[in-house]
């Protein structure tokens, strides 16, 4: 009941709290939301096959599955035989993929990034995609094209597979996505089969087919229901992860600046209230009682935040899947949702963050003696306390040993060092604040000592007398120009750096890279210049990434010799895309990180096993031998850097302005929410200053020039704990790339941050000012 009436008597000074619980419970509900809908799904070219047999998937060196091991195509064909007897099964259809894509007037068609397009006719059963015009293609030179491609039945034009271009004639649309061929040139083209579909006939149930199937062949995978997800395409599955890795970046920054907003806002409470918790301890309250109290607040508090957030949240997941959809980052085929479950669990971390926010300052509370009630004094008696000078302390030893660490990090580790070395230097600047502020304070209004007017002394005495006041408000914006800073310098550095070494190292050399492809074939590399073939194997039941250079030798990454158990001289079995094996001698051993391969083979082996593997580039190519090769383009040193980094800049930036925003946003509420508390505090004051002469007019001045220099003093405080970690990054970046690096601040994101961050706090502070000016008046 004591909580329940303080949150009523404080409504005003908790808003802010609320907000910040609301906003961050619904960032946390919309992810989960998100996330769910968007997890692993059939893919839907075999969405019509109710049972899916194939072999297992292995996982690679770190443990992530990564590939489904092929069947030898004579192997799949009859086990598709004994599968097709079993009952209940109508037919067996043996999956081939491959790469195939269309060129319609010069151009090719279709996602470019899928390697994948090309099927053999039956496939188009396992999609339930009908035949809509035509007959089905039967003989070489002959295809079923997607409806929507605006192809017509017995149009003639170009089909690009990794042999290189040749031409066709359309002789079937099918109403799906794909191009389809025919049998005999399906195996051709992809001799290994990862998947046998099965489709069943009317009333048979799939989960006993599953099991007859399953004693069939013992040593595949049979998928039935969700099981089938499985067989996710592996670009689908990165897009995903791209996806899902900014929902969780937005979540955990939610969690983070929501806690700080709770624990600034119930600690400068705590400091407001110290006599009316003295008049609680003098009429009784134990200290415990104390506690529970705030604590009690807070859980009000948060259970109100987090049940708005949860109905805002479950509002906005829609929208933002599809902005996801958008962007790239997620399936075009994401549909969101509501659920009870996330929704709950996004409640529960709303209210354990309310109460995480407030434990610091119960325990404060619970510390105030009675006689606190007998003071009148308003000074701070001292800005910091023990325990805030340890932790601020060690912050700031911590980051400034990883922002050292940065310089000479692993190039894997070098963002996140920076990342984490900016995380404590800010953590340090907030909490150290209460100390750091005041001769800053008096450093930058020393000019000012001798100005005309009570202005400047009077914002330069309250910053002073208020310290901790002073601290609350600098906070957030410390931590929002740090955050900006640092994400948009990590990015316009990086930007600039990798594109220069890539450049210095092929200065002077043309680059073929593919156009509107997933790759080139073997036509572009006829032209000349250097290749690899990227394929993948299976050994010892774990999933390799191989890559065919011109000549070889036969090389393993260390880490995936160590996981095989393998040194230079010894023999391991391998299975390749078209399910056939071959034993390889290892001739050398690379160092992890030298080079990206993790098994190198001579380029012939694995076209001669994977006849559908396309090159990601040419080096030194010659661009007279390629002129109106379709899916081609040649680009100099420095246009095919830029090329090459640019979809990351496009992720980086989107990751950066996503983030940066939030912490605005977050920076918005918490400067609100400590000045409206700040200045129902200062009623006294105000009406001190009117019984003086002040006019309304200038009292409106002064809260705006203090609200200025505390984003003015915020701002360089920002500045000065994330440049040391860039300076370390772009020196290790300088080591990296081989060129030197300069460290790039990207001043017009600085700027605007700087600028919302000071509108919001002007007029947060004007408003406050005139409602408790008003109020006393009144």
């Amino acid at each position: 009941m004591i909580a329940l009436a303080a949150v009523r008597g404080r409504a005003a000074s908790l808003a802010g709290t609320f907000a910040g619980l609301t906003l961050g419970v619904a960032l946390i509900a919309m992810t989960l939301l998100v996330h769910v809908s968007a997890l692993p799904r059939t893919p839907p070219r075999l969405a019509a096959a109710p049972v899916l047999v194939h072999g297992p998937v292995a996982p690679d060196a770190a443990g992530v599955g990564s590939g489904v091991r092929p069947w030898a195509g004579p192997d799949a064909v009859a086990l598709a035989q004994r599968l097709a007897g079993l009952p209940g099964v109508a037919a067996a259809v043996p999956d081939r993929s491959f790469y195939a894509q269309l060129v319609v007037d010069g151009a090719p068609i279709g996602d470019p990034a899928d390697a994948a397009a090309g099927h053999g006719w039956s496939s188009a059963a396992l999609g339930a995609y009908p035949l809509v015009g035509g007959v089905a293609p039967d003989a070489d030179g002959e295809v079923a094209a997607d409806a929507a491609s605006g192809l017509a039945v017995g149009a003639r034009t170009t089909l690009l597979t990794a042999r290189g271009p040749a031409g066709v004639t359309v002789t079937g649309l099918v109403g799906g996505p794909g191009v389809y061929l025919s049998e005999d040139a399906a195996a051709r083209l992809s001799p290994g089969v990862a998947v046998i579909g099965l489709l069943l006939r009317p009333g048979a149930d799939a989960a006993a087919v599953a099991a007859a199937a399953r004693a069939a062949e013992p040593g595949a995978v049979v998928a039935t229901g969700a099981q089938r997800a499985a067989l996710e395409p592996v670009q689908q599955a990165k897009t995903r992860w791209l996806g899902t890795q900014l929902l969780i970046a937005m979540a955990s920054l939610a969690v983070f600046v929501t806690v700080f907003v709770v624990a600034s806002t119930f600690a400068l409470n705590v400091a407001q209230r110290r006599r009316e918790l003295g008049l609680l301890r003098t009429v009784g309250a134990t200290p415990r009682q104390v506690r529970r109290t705030v604590l009690g607040e807070a859980l009000l508090v948060g259970a109100a935040g987090g049940i708005a957030g949860a109905v805002l949240g479950t509002a906005i997941a829609g929208p933002a899947g599809r902005l996801l959809v958008r962007w790239g980052l997620a399936d075009p085929g994401l549909q969101v949702r509501p659920q009870l479950l996330p929704v709950l669990a996004a409640v529960a971390i709303g209210v354990g963050v309310a109460l995480v926010g407030a434990y610091a300052a119960g325990r404060r509370a619970a510390k105030v003696p009675p006689m606190a009630a007998l003071r009148e004094a308003a000074v701070e008696a001292r800005a910091m306390g023990p325990g805030r000078w340890l932790l601020g302390g060690g912050a700031l030893v911590l980051g400034g040993f990883l922002a050292l660490r940065t310089a000479t990090a692993a190039a894997d580790e070098r963002v996140n060092a920076a990342l984490f070395a900016a995380m404590a230097l800010t953590a340090a600047a907030a909490l150290l604040a209460p100390v750091l502020l005041p001769p800053l304070v008096r450093l930058v209004s020393w000019p000012l000592r001798h100005a005309r007017g009570a202005g400047p002394m009077l914002v330069r005495a309250e910053s002073l007398t208020a310290a901790r006041r002073t601290a609350a408000t600098a906070a957030p914006v410390i931590a929002t120009v740090g955050f900006a800073v640092l994400l948009s310098g990590m990015v316009s550095t990086m930007r600039e750096a990798y594109p220069a070494g890539q450049a210095a190292k092929l200065a002077g050399i043309t680059v073929a890279v593919p156009d509107r492809t997933p790759g080139l074939t073997d036509a572009a590399l006829a032209a000349g210049g250097k290749a690899v073939l990227p394929s993948r194997v299976y050994a010892e039941s774990m999933s390799v990434a191989a890559f065919g250079t011109a000549t070889g030798p036969v090389s393993v990454a260390a880490g995936v010799a160590d996981a095989l158990g393998v040194r230079i001289g010894d023999t391991v079995t391998v299975v390749f895309a078209d399910g056939l094996t071959e034993r390889l001698t290892i001739a050398k051993v690379t160092p992890d990180g030298q080079v990206d391969d993790d098994l190198i083979l001579p380029r012939d082996l694995v076209r001669r096993h994977d006849p559908s593997a396309l090159a990601a580039a040419v080096v030194g190519a010659d661009a007279a031998a390629l002129a109106g090769l379709p899916g081609v383009e040649v680009l100099d040193a420095k246009a095919y850097a830029d090329r090459e980094s640019g979809e990351d800049s496009r992720l980086l930036w989107l990751f950066a302005t996503v983030l940066i925003a939030l912490s605005v946003g977050y920076t918005g509420i918490a400067v609100v929410n400590t000045m409206a508390m700040s200045a129902e505090s200062r009623r006294p004051d105000l009406a001190v200053l009117r019984r003086a002469g002040t006019t309304p007019r200038q009292a409106l001045r002064y809260a705006a020039a203090e609200a200025l220099l505390v984003v003015a003093l915020g701002t360089g405080l920002g500045l000065a704990v994330t440049v040391p970690p860039l300076l370390g990054m772009a020196a290790g970046l300088e080591q990296e790339v081989g060129v030197p690096v300069a460290l790039r601040l990207h001043w017009p994101v600085t700027a605007a941050t700087v600028l919302a961050t000071a509108v919001v706090a002007v007029v947060a502070s004007l408003t406050a000012t005139r409602r408790a000016s008003r109020h006393r008046t009144q």
